[in-house]
């Protein structure tokens, strides 16, 4: 199948948009083949290439005949059934891997990397934080289909993008209730309307403090809604705020060309802090002050261009 891709997912968000943004800026018609990779697998990938592993056979079972040209995974735990499909078709699946899974490069055709990962050569491919799919035909496109959702806001509007706390750094109550306190007094002082979408890793404790300040009439507040409205808010968005814990949603953000306010939640890793200093060096990202300012900057555009370049490649092999 020489223009198809299988998408191997156990379903994270995070990494799967990753894939299908990808997958469609290669032009591939992907399909998403649902997997689960064993404990095994996703501690040690490389192990994907012993086909009479007990955790590769019941991944391979999942893996017939006729395969498609490339395969497309992203994060450590994917790597594994990367390395399997790859054996078990006897070379035919090109393998295509999204972040770094600190093993050998050689087991993947070509490895996306984002910059502030060390793992360099022939086949690694370099990007600035995380692959998305956020360009201006998507933003005009949302941006028009949830028009009227907002309609009733004041401008400026602002969209606020919020993630949640992990292992290291869980979000309490007093520091929910200090993000709001900056976002309310944001609004007060700048006279602005705010959109705010939540992930799924948002805390129930700032949702709930969210809640309380969706009351106010020039806020509204998404949770997951379906359809989802936080492209088109991207889109619609004057200025953005997003919290600095998710490095794919400082990528969005900063692929739309606006003006992107971070707003410090938790504890950044290296890795997060050096992608965060990237941004903000290049003048794409402010620290949130309480100001509301404007300024320009060339969008983020790499996924486009990472495919620009396997697409390369792709033709002369």
């Amino acid at each position: 199948m020489k223009d198809c891709c299988w998408i191997l997912s156990d379903g994270t968000v995070g990494m799967e948009v990753q894939c299908i943004a990808l997958a469609e800026a290669l032009n591939f018609k992907y399909q998403i083949k649902a997997i689960s990779p064993s404990v095994l697998l996703r501690a040690l990938p490389q192990l994907g290439s012993i086909p009479g592993l007990s955790g590769v056979k019941s991944l391979n079972k999942k893996f017939c005949p006729p395969f498609p040209r490339a395969s497309i995974t992203c994060g450590r735990r994917h790597a594994g059934a990367a390395i399997a499909l790859k054996k078990v078709s006897q070379g035919q699946v090109v393998t295509i891997h999204i972040q770094d899974p600190r093993i050998d490069p050689k087991f993947f055709d070509y490895l996306v990397v984002p910059d502030h990962d060390p793992a360099r050569g022939n086949n690694i491919l370099t990007s600035k934080g995380s692959l998305t799919n956020i360009n201006k035909k998507k933003l005009a496109e949302e941006a028009k289909r949830f028009l009227n959702m907002v309609n009733h806001l004041p401008h400026p509007r602002i969209a606020v993008n919020i993630g949640g706390g992990s292992k290291r750094s869980k979000i309490d109550l007093a520091s929910a209730e200090n993000i709001v306190s900056k976002l309310k007094l944001f609004t007060q002082k700048n006279e602005c309307s705010l959109m705010i979408t939540t992930s799924r890793r948002t805390d129930k404790t700032l949702k709930s403090q969210l809640r309380k300040l969706s009351k106010s009439q020039n806020i509204l507040l998404s949770e997951g809604n379906d359809p989802n409205p936080y492209t088109g808010f991207l889109g619609l968005a004057e200025a953005i705020i997003v919290t600095s814990d998710s490095i794919n949603m400082v990528s969005e953000a900063c692929s739309t060309g606006k003006p992107v306010y971070i707003l410090p939640m938790g504890v950044n890793n290296k890795r997060r802090q050096s992608f965060l200093e990237t941004m903000e060096n290049e003048g794409r990202t402010k620290p949130f002050d309480g100001n509301l300012e404007s300024w320009t900057y060339e969008p983020l555009n790499e996924t486009e261009r990472v495919a620009t370049i396997i697409k390369e490649k792709l033709a002369t092999n």
